[in-house]
């Protein structure tokens, strides 16, 4: 890590031990802190920030946390953090920060939402705290400042599907046969009331034991009209490149994206803004599914299985991708379908 991301990752750091030592309770939210999955066998980094304690009257500070006395009897030092940089991404710059409890949690730093006022920025976040889904991800707690935002969320101990599927080959991709493939679809086809906005690989978290989490979920509305917003994938959909409205249908032709990804093992051109690199997958499936060749796009990987059940859900990763919107099926019908395949 260079000098200047070891900095920044020490400068979250702080700021993490002051949200979280300040934090206001979320009634709504009745999650712990420490959920189930968070990874705590994280080394600390021994260096000390030097740096002042954070102060600024236009923030503001909340935790989502069940134990109504756990605020009042923090010490400062339980919360000193260390912190390393995950990467950077279209929203922003992600952090994660190992608290001296031994606790991991992701930081997300977000500049593309800076003209929400705080009271709106509030009530999305106090919203999002609402939402009871088991294949959602949402927030812990979250610091507003004018010119930033801060997102803490779960450390997820797998990292996201795009790096089980395409980043170093270790243990966790090598388990990643059929029977963790289909749960992850299945976890990934959910219904929920407002539509993604950014759903990829790269926004599907992997749990422990393969249960996946959407991370990012219903920021599109927070995002305003920033260049931003249109970077989100769900603008890639063949309707929203013509019209920049993105709907339920959206959503879905990321997800069957997606399914064709996990049961390829390719790497999507639709994720690439000039799309010349990765596998058109959308155009190969429908082409290979119409000459009935389904099992020559399996991925070779996976350790032959039910072939005929792979198949079924290549085809509903098609239908999910189909060009029109009208001939596209819809979230409910895909949840169906996929519900009937097995093992």
């Amino acid at each position: 890590m260079n000098q200047n991301h070891q900095s920044n990752g020490l400068s979250v750091a702080l700021l993490i031990l002051i949200i979280l030592a300040g934090a206001n309770q979320i009634e709504q939210d009745r999650r712990p802190l420490v959920k189930g999955g968070i990874d705590v066998n994280i080394p600390t980094v021994t260096k000390k920030s030097t740096s002042k304690p954070y102060n600024n009257n236009n923030s503001s500070s909340n935790i989502n946390n069940n134990n109504q006395n756990q605020n009042s009897s923090i010490k400062r030092e339980e919360y000193l953090a260390a912190a390393e940089v995950l990467g950077n991404g279209g929203l922003g710059s992600a952090y994660k920060v190992t608290l001296g409890s031994g606790v991991s949690v992701v930081v997300k730093r977000v500049r593309e939402m800076n003209q929400m006022t705080k009271e709106v920025f509030d009530t999305e976040m106090k919203k999002l705290a609402k939402l009871k889904h088991q294949n959602i991800l949402t927030p812990l707690a979250y610091h507003f400042r004018k010119e930033e935002k801060l997102l803490v969320s779960e450390y997820v101990s797998k990292g996201s599907l795009l790096y089980v599927l395409h980043g170093e080959h270790g243990i966790s991709h090598a388990e990643l046969n059929w029977d963790e493939r289909l749960k992850i679809v299945k976890g990934e086809f959910t219904s929920y009331p407002l539509p993604h906005g950014d759903l990829k690989s790269s926004n599907v978290l992997i749990g422990s034991d393969y249960e996946p989490l959407l991370s990012d979920y219903a920021f599109y509305p927070l995002l305003n009209n920033t260049p931003t917003l249109q970077s989100m994938f769900a603008f890639k959909s063949p309707e929203a490149t013509l019209n920049q409205n993105i709907s339920q249908k959206s959503d879905v032709y990321c997800m069957g994206i997606i399914i064709l990804e996990i049961i390829t093992g390719k790497y999507p051109s639709q994720y690439c803004n000039n799309q010349k690199s990765g596998t058109d997958v959308v155009q190969w499936v429908k082409s290979a599914l119409a000459e009935n060749r389904g099992k020559e796009l399996i991925d070779p990987e996976i350790v032959p299985s039910s072939v005929l059940e792979m198949e079924k859900i290549l085809h509903i990763g098609a239908a999910c991708t189909e060009s029109v919107p009208d001939e596209r099926i819809d979230l409910t019908e895909a949840i169906r379908r996929i519900e009937e395949v097995s093992v």
